[in-house]
């Protein structure tokens, strides 16, 4: 544990510096303050080319010219001409051009924000308007607030990424259904990190955005420290998918997913296999990723940290013609750190292009593709002694300098969407997966008796993955009488392959309280251990049913075959099985903005992969959930918030065995039961809050080995968070904010034989922030100062569920300063 002085010395370090960067903001701020005054004093006019033309494609224009977040229900466009706006507007005044004569009006939701809808019984404005027929007299005197301008312009259907750079709520999301549906109405507790609250926060892991999520804990991968974004949904593995198909813990990744190009990350709880084949009955964390937009957009952002940190990110999108019709996107970042922990390191290279083709008015083809780079050093936490942990330095490292961990990943992907009509679509998405994971290290596997050593092995590793997953999707809506219905139906087919080669020796036991590093690394030579394939096939049919405008039924089915085939050191085993994985769920509201809602669902879920090293194939895991809730949408996009009650029972459960790291046992019945809570708002212009809390009651139900009533291993009865940021919204400092926020949980237990615990924490981390639109001619500044632990609070994030692994140190205070620059 960290001395009393080294904490005092890093307070003080931490002061200093905030006092610094807020001096640094300050000085940008004064001299900008009156050139930013100045700018407002009246808007500034546009010059606007957009003919009369269907009033869908005249808001896309608008959008795109002006810079402004327009969203617009299909049922208020489709049908509706407009008569466009030519000549020198002022944004305000050219949607009231585009909008005249349609029976349509506008609503602010904020700045550069509207909404699209029926016009009240108002004089409508002339159809035909030029520049001088709309004079400032005759408009509300506005001043142009000049946002920071973001490249999400376009007008919002069933798209989303309009809102995620202004707010933490949203309104609408298409992980639970697959269908764009209200928030409200899905009969399922389902929660949205958006873009703001990535970049409020300086999230730079996927796990450090999903402590916004209530129910969600932190784990570990294979117990070796190289932790892949694994994380816990009501006590149980959260499953991956990007873009609605699989990302998973390793069967598609090795190593962490980069933030850098990810627009938002919505986490469906509960069983999802209805709709994503095998899943965990936790739930699964859908990754929606930065698509191409139609105005030309760059940002550079660089990050520097303490424990010399270092990550630099560029994002370009744009038109690659002149009707921009072709349309693409590069995200890439290179990060290299140090650590407060002794030896350990990291570097990564990432690059992730998307193109988008506009074939015509109904087809949309996409294809995108990363590549990951990854090298660190794997960082097996400290032991448990006794009924606690050990007793040293959080910077204790107890591997070897030579220890290291190389990952290369490398996905490109395919996806069609064609619309028949406003009704019916077809969407195709493809997706091929490779991924390769060398290590040489060692890994500690027992503490030995005299409590002040770790035994150790030496491995020398290669891990070659791949994956191949197409589904196919047709949507449609109809009625039949008064009854709607949006009918979802499908296939999916997939194919994987996993190897595993190694070689493993004793290695020299270290020290606990004083190690000595520099033992030679002993020469291995790796020989084939396991490999396998597996198929999967799946066909599913869902259809939201609404009774009557306040009541909707959701019921879903899907069937699934998967056969594996795997060979463990000569011997080979195959499995097939079967699944049907049922969902029902009933949405009741009794006014608008309240909705009730209750689901019983499935989960199926077979037991494949690299790091499986048992000689043995696993039965298939199946969970069933039994969930209520409230969902209340008190002032829509501003104020909303979930409260969930919920039952989960999971069988044949793959767990790591307490006894060897190295294998897994399955335990056989495990249930989960809990609240939870989540509220996002925006109280008042410039105030936004986010707040959860999640009881969680996991434990082992049936067992032959560990005792029943056991608590799962990593999983707090009580976790909460709290975070709360507000910006100067007038006067000289316009433009500056502040942020702050607390991250809870409780103890844990270790391990499956709860012989040991991780005390509970409460972490402090706060935020300060400088943006100044158009700094220079169409660029952005954008300022950021965060520092995570601000109180210097020591704790332990999670663990490796065994005694030799039992958890993982969170860092001392730390703090971010990044500079963002964007050019439009």
């Amino acid at each position: 544990m960290g001395t009393s002085t080294e904490r005092g010395d890093t307070r003080r370090w931490i002061l200093r510096n905030m006092v610094e960067w807020l001096c640094a903001l300050l000085m940008i701020a004064e001299p900008l303050a009156a050139m930013s005054l100045a700018q407002e004093s009246q808007p500034a006019e546009i010059d606007f080319k957009i003919p009369a033309q269907p009033l869908g494609s005249a808001l896309n224009a608008f959008a795109v010219t002006s810079g402004w977040q327009v969203s617009a229900a299909s049922d208020l466009t489709t049908g509706v001409d407009s008569p466009g706006a030519i000549g020198r507007y002022s944004s305000e005044q050219a949607i009231q051009a585009i909008l005249a004569g349609t029976g349509r009006s506008y609503r602010v939701d904020g700045v550069q924000m509207i909404t699209i809808e029926r016009a009240s019984s108002a004089p409508a404005i002339p159809s035909v308007v030029d520049s001088s027929s709309i004079s400032r007299q005759e408009q509300p005197e506005q001043k142009s607030k000049k946002p920071i301008k973001v490249p999400e312009i376009v007008v919002k259907d069933v798209r989303h990424s309009d809102q995620d750079t202004t707010s933490y709520t949203a309104e609408r999301v298409n992980t639970a259904t697959r269908t764009d549906m209200p928030l409200i109405q899905v009969p399922q507790s389902v929660e949205v990190v958006t873009q703001k609250v990535i970049q409020d926060q300086r999230a730079v892991r996927v796990e450090q955005a999903l402590r916004n999520v209530s129910g969600v804990a932190l784990g570990d991968v294979g117990q070796s420290g190289i932790a892949a974004d694994v994380a816990y949904c009501r006590g149980f593995p959260c499953g991956y998918f990007k873009n609605y198909l699989r990302n998973e813990d390793q069967n598609q990744v090795l190593t962490f997913r980069d933030i850098a190009n990810i627009q938002r990350l919505e986490v469906l709880k509960g069983p999802a296999s209805v709709l994503y084949e095998r899943s965990q009955p936790g739930g699964i964390i859908n990754i929606l990723t930065k698509q191409p937009q139609a105005e030309r957009y760059a940002s550079i952002d660089q990050i520097i940290g303490n424990y010399n940190y270092y990550r630099t990110m560029i994002d370009v999108t744009g038109p690659l013609n002149e009707s921009k019709t072709l349309l693409f996107r590069i995200n890439g970042a290179y990060e290299n750190t140090e650590s407060f922990r002794d030896v350990v390191r990291g570097q990564r290279y990432f690059v992730a292009p998307v193109f988008t083709w506009l074939v015509g008015n109904n087809t949309t083809i996409t294809i995108e593709g990363e590549y990951i780079r990854d090298r660190r050093t794997p960082d097996f936490g400290i032991p448990a002694i006794g009924r606690g942990l050990a007793s040293v330095p959080d910077s204790r490292f107890l591997g070897e300098r030579f220890d290291t961990f190389a990952i290369e990943e490398s996905r490109a992907g395919v996806t069609i969407d064609h619309r028949f009509n406003s009704n019916w679509r077809i969407e195709s998405r493809f997706r091929a997966d490779r991924s390769t994971a060398t290590a040489y290290r060692t890994v500690g596997v027992a503490v030995l008796p005299d409590n002040q050593s770790i035994a150790r092995f030496v491995f020398d590793q290669l891990a070659p993955i791949s994956s191949y997953y197409w589904r196919n999707d047709v949507i449609g809506k109809f009625a039949t009488g008064s009854i709607g219905h949006n009918l979802l139906t499908g296939v999916e087919i997939g194919r994987q392959h996993a190897s595993y080669d190694q070689a493993a020796a004793p290695f020299s036991a270290i020290n606990i309280f004083n190690p000595v590093y520099g033992t030679a690394a002993p020469v291995l030579n790796r020989t084939p251990f396991s490999h396998g394939f597996a198929n999967a096939l799946g066909w599913y049919a869902q259809d939201q049913i609404s009774l009557f405008d306040n009541l909707h039924v959701l019921i879903g089915a899907r069937g699934d075959y998967f056969y594996q085939h795997s060979n463990v050191a000569g011997v080979d085993t195959k499995a097939e099985d079967f699944a049907f994985s049922p969902r029902v769920g009933v949405t009741y509201l009794p006014i608008p903005q309240l909705a009730l809602y209750a689901n019983f669902t499935r989960s199926f879920i077979p037991n494949f992969g690299p790091f499986t090293a048992a000689r043995n194939q696993f039965d298939p895991s199946m969970g069933t959930q039994y969930e209520v809730g409230v969902k209340a949408d008190i002032v829509p996009g501003r104020l909303t918030s979930t409260v969930a009650v919920y039952r989960i029972t999971k069988t044949n459960v793959l767990a790591a065995d307490p006894t060897n790291p190295l294998f897994f046992v399955q335990t056989g019945e495990q249930r989960s039961q809990g609240v939870e809570f989540d509220v996002t708002a925006q109280l008042a212009p410039g105030w936004k809050v986010i707040a959860t809390y999640a009881y969680t009651d996991a434990r082992i139900t049936a067992d032959t080995t560990i005792p029943v009533g056991n608590r799962l291993p990593l999983i707090a009865r009580h976790t909460g968070s709290f975070w709360t940021t507000y910006d100067l919204q007038g006067g000289p400092l316009k433009g500056l904010g502040a942020g702050i926020g607390l991250f809870a949980a409780g103890e844990r237990a270790g391990d499956l034989a709860n012989s040991f615990e991780l005390p509970g924490y409460v972490r402090t981390d706060a935020a300060l922030y400088y943006r100044k639109p158009e700094i220079f001619t169409r660029t952005n500044l954008i300022a950021q100062l965060n520092v995570r632990n601000l109180l210097d609070q020591e704790y332990f994030y999670s663990g490796g569920q065994g005694r030799a692994s039992a958890a993982f140190p969170g860092a001392p205070a730390t703090v971010l300063g990044s500079i963002k620059l964007e050019f439009y």
